[in-house]
């Protein structure tokens, strides 16, 4: 397990002792993570109704520079993918098997990885290092570039 991978799943358990069962935000979440003598601590930064205006806000590039990691938190609905390629898939939040879930980014200059808590099985988390794609990688990237 790399030491990004590590940082993510620490992170993931400030935000849960900080959320506890909690799987809906009204607004997306921008902490800065910073290792500091004793230890790491974990600071809200700023909040936002939408992920994407959360991260594309000018405050947040600053957040980056200054923090060891960023950290983001949402959450929302997700479901089993279909594995056709079909445009017209039935959105996460009107799937029959739909689950929500707490999606938590940690993210440095060296890489990121997240880490997924679902609320029927809470005591069980997925990890993601360094292999997600798609906007929300995107947008969490180019808080660095």
């Amino acid at each position: 397990m790399g030491a990004i991978l590590e940082t993510a799943e620490l992170a993931e358990r400030l935000v849960a002792d900080e959320l506890g069962q909690t799987f809906s935000l009204d607004k997306s979440r921008l902490y800065s993570l910073i290792n500091g003598e004793q230890g790491y601590t974990l600071t809200l930064a700023s909040e936002h109704g939408d992920v994407y205006d959360l991260l594309n806000e000018s405050d947040s590039k600053d957040v980056a520079r200054v923090s060891d990691f960023i950290v983001v938190v949402t959450c929302g609905w997700a479901s089993p993918l279909s594995g056709d390629d079909d445009d017209d898939e039935v959105a996460p939040s009107q799937h029959p098997q739909r689950r929500r879930v707490r999606l938590v980014v940690c993210a440095s200059r060296d890489g990121m990885a997240s880490v997924l808590r679902f609320q029927d099985t809470p005591d069980d988390t997925i990890t993601d290092e360094g292999e997600a794609r798609g906007s929300l990688a995107e947008a969490v990237q180019s808080l660095f570039f």
